[in-house]
């Protein structure tokens, strides 16, 4: 006799032959028994697997499918404010104790979650700005004033009316280095007065806290690129440690624009 089961088939004929006989059942069909069973609980526990594989696929492309992934790179142009000229006839290169560094700015984000229309994520960007202006002085020249930084936020994406467009806001801190608020003659005492001093000295850098608000719209040029038309930024820096009044002001403000492209996973 064949017996069928939704795991195995076999055929049942011994173990019939030897359930009519007062003799035990022998030892090579209990053997012949087992083995048929192992081959049952192998083939279901591979049906198991398949299935738990399957399973946990859908899963993985279900998270990607909410997850999305990208990076930028684009030019920016920051004004820093609240300057103080140390020029004796006040006439500094960058008048109105403001000064204008651009340069390149390039990060990355991923978005992970959804929270009702917007789908919040995490970026981290940095930027190399320089200006050949100095609100400190009346120095000129490549690299008089520069501004490093390197920023983490949480940022917040949205749908719009029109599916090519999208638009974001982001709230970034971080770290920022600029010689923007620093006389050319760095290194004077306030007692030998500052602006009497004619032999520039080398230029330093000041560390600073900086953090910025943002807020953009992106076009959709492609299934994995956009085009960042327009970001606005409004913020501040406060430098680390202690400073004098020959090191100007501890606290100047932060206004950027910017735009660039962007590259990510493809979206439908």
């Amino acid at each position: 006799m064949t017996v069928e089961s939704s795991s195995c088939r076999y055929n049942a004929a011994p173990q019939l032959r030897w359930a009519f006989s007062p003799m035990k059942t022998p030892p090579h069909a209990q053997v012949w028994d087992i083995h048929q069973q192992g081959n049952c609980s192998r083939l279901g526990d591979m049906r198991f697997c398949r299935s738990l594989v399957v399973v946990l696929f859908g899963l993985g492309c279900a998270a990607a499918a909410q997850a999305q992934l990208g990076a930028y790179v684009g030019y920016q142009a920051t004004q820093l404010s609240g300057i103080t000229c140390f020029d004796p006839q006040g006439q500094c290169s960058s008048p109105g104790g403001k000064v204008n560094p651009i340069g390149v700015q390039a990060g990355a984000y991923y978005d992970f979650r959804n929270i009702g229309p917007m789908r919040l994520g995490v970026d981290f960007r940095g930027g190399e700005l320089h200006a050949s202006k100095s609100a400190t002085s009346s120095a000129g020249g490549p690299d008089t004033t520069e501004l490093y930084n390197a920023l983490l936020g949480v940022r917040g994406s949205f749908h719009t009316f029109f599916p090519w467009l999208g638009a974001y806001v982001q709230m970034s801190a971080g770290y920022a280095r600029s010689n923007a608020t620093l006389p050319v003659n760095t290194g004077c005492s306030s007692s030998e007065g500052c602006v009497n001093i004619t032999t520039p000295l080398p230029r330093t850098e000041d560390n600073f806290l900086m953090y910025e608000g943002f807020g953009g719209l992106t076009v959709r040029l492609a299934p994995w690129l956009d085009l960042r038309a327009i970001e606005l930024g409004i913020g501040n820096m406060n430098r680390f440690g202690s400073s004098s009044a020959d090191d100007g002001p501890a606290s100047i403000g932060v206004k950027s624009i910017g735009a660039s492209f962007v590259f990510h996973m493809p979206s439908p």
